[in-house]
């Protein structure tokens, strides 16, 4: 056999195997791409219903595909269909509260204050709705729209007890206006002395007055 032969053989053998490979790998990649894409394809879904629409760069959580602090699929997913039904029914505030209690139970506050203040824009007399929407600012650490929340639903209501409980843990452990905590406190207390968490925080109110001498004025 000749030399040129066994040369332009060798460089075909060569040449065969480099195309085999790269084929290969172009082909793993594109596999990668579609187990990745249902994911993608979610989070892209529900990105305006959640307003967690992720900038570009935005760092992936590895053990689901999302952006970091996306809600999970399954709750991507719920968040969505109630915004549909939302767009379908603008008229209805029930919808807009139910998602906002949806995503209040999955701590994902900051999501639903958006849908309380769309239920609130429909029916602000949902004291309710307002005294969750304060809550759910007092967890955002928006503190002084939790309280301007709450003064509002005291203004429909002025012995509404769940927004009189909210004012002492907000103005105990977010503002630490004590005074205005041992106010509403004794305000609660007074009405209703076996509200649950009152008492234990009767004992955290007296911790951080540091005085028994002031503590031991409130009821009992």
């Amino acid at each position: 056999m000749k030399l040129e032969t066994i040369v332009t053989a060798v460089i075909f053998v060569c040449v065969g195997f480099l195309a085999g490979f790269f084929y290969k790998s172009q082909k793993q990649a594109s596999v990668q791409q579609q187990v990745a894409s249902p994911a993608a394809a979610a989070a892209a879904a529900s990105a305006d219903a959640t307003g967690m629409g992720s900038a570009a760069g935005a760092n992936i959580n590895p053990a689901t595909g999302l952006p970091t602090g996306h809600p999970s699929l399954q709750v991507s997913e719920v968040i969505k269909n109630y915004a549909q039904q939302a767009q379908q029914n603008p008229q209805d505030p029930k919808i807009p509260l139910r998602l906002a209690n949806y995503l209040y139970d999955q701590k994902l506050y900051d999501v639903a204050i958006q849908w309380y203040k769309k239920a609130l824009a429909m029916d602000p007399k949902n004291i309710n709705a307002r005294t969750d929407l304060g809550t759910s600012y007092f967890y955002t650490g928006q503190l002084q729209d939790a309280l301007k929340e709450y003064h509002e639903a005291l203004k429909l209501e002025p012995n509404h007890q769940p927004t009189m409980f909210n004012m002492i843990v907000v103005n105990l452990e977010g503002t630490h206006d004590l005074r205005t905590a041992e106010k509403f406190w004794k305000e609660l207390d007074r009405r209703n002395p076996n509200y649950p968490g009152l008492q234990e925080l009767k004992q955290k109110l007296d911790a951080a007055l540091g005085d028994s001498g002031k503590a031991s004025s409130m009821p009992q």
